[in-house]
């Protein structure tokens, strides 16, 4: 059935396929541990933060102006003033603004990486969205574990699809096993939902949003280098990296 853009053959042989699947398994287990952090040895905390990127979205093109202004060796603050003060991003009010610039600054920080943020600042716009995934898998435990468990672990076990049916059980998931998921409303449910799936639209992993089906992708190789840099393996996998597997 043709090869997968990130190397190895689209459908493997038996042996092939349960020692990829057994290997991701292990890299999925050590990625939810690593989100399951626990409080003074009482068990896993029962919250998935990240709910907000309702309110956050992906905002690529917001992203490239604060990443640009980091580049440029402004300070955290000034990144912040100088994207409110004039008003770089073009939103309607001051408040707005500085809401915005300060979530860029807050995935600047948490994807700790220069790399990651020169290749959104000027990458082409597909290393560019597929870097701010990544950022947005570093902010957000939400969408790390949606990268991980349900785009990594389909792409791994050559399972594409990826509809509704599919979103509604993965949320319906979080829901009984995260305190916080279970109180949002079924609204909120609907519209993370959604900026999911446009993530996976901004990267090509998806053809539109009304798509079933994921599409295999190339990972940009400067995108790929700084996650190998970084070590992290999972990441590499959500994005369809067979040789991480």
């Amino acid at each position: 059935m043709g090869s997968s853009p990130n190397g190895g053959e689209r459908r493997p042989n038996s042996c092939t396929f349960e020692r990829e699947t057994s290997t991701f398994s292990a890299i999925l287990k050590a990625g939810r541990r690593v989100m399951s952090l626990t409080f003074e040895g009482e068990g896993p905390l029962a919250r998935l933060e990240g709910a907000c990127i309702t309110r956050e979205q992906f905002l690529l093109r917001e992203m490239r102006i604060a990443c640009q202004l980091h580049m440029d060796g402004l300070s955290d603050e000034e990144v912040i003033a100088q994207i409110t003060g004039q008003n770089l991003i073009q939103y309607p009010t001051e408040r707005m603004v500085n809401n915005i610039a300060r979530v860029c600054v807050k995935r600047i920080n948490a994807v700790d990486s220069e790399r990651i943020v020169q290749i959104i600042a000027t990458g082409t716009p597909e290393a560019a969205a597929q870097a701010n995934l990544y950022a947005m898998m570093c902010t957000y435990p939400l969408v790390r574990d949606f990268m991980v468990s349900e785009v990594g672990r389909r792409y791994a076990e050559y399972d594409y699809t990826l509809g509704q049916m599919e979103m509604n059980a993965y949320m319906t998931r979080l829901q009984a096993e995260y305190e916080n998921i279970a109180k949002v409303s079924d609204g909120t449910v609907g519209k993370i939902k959604q900026v999911l799936r446009k993530g996976l639209v901004e990267c090509g992993m998806l053809a539109s949003a009304r798509s079933e089906e994921l599409t295999p992708i190339f990972l940009d190789f400067d995108v790929r280098e700084a996650i190998e840099n970084k070590n992290d393996v999972a990441a590499l996998v959500a994005f369809g990296v067979r040789e991480a597997i």
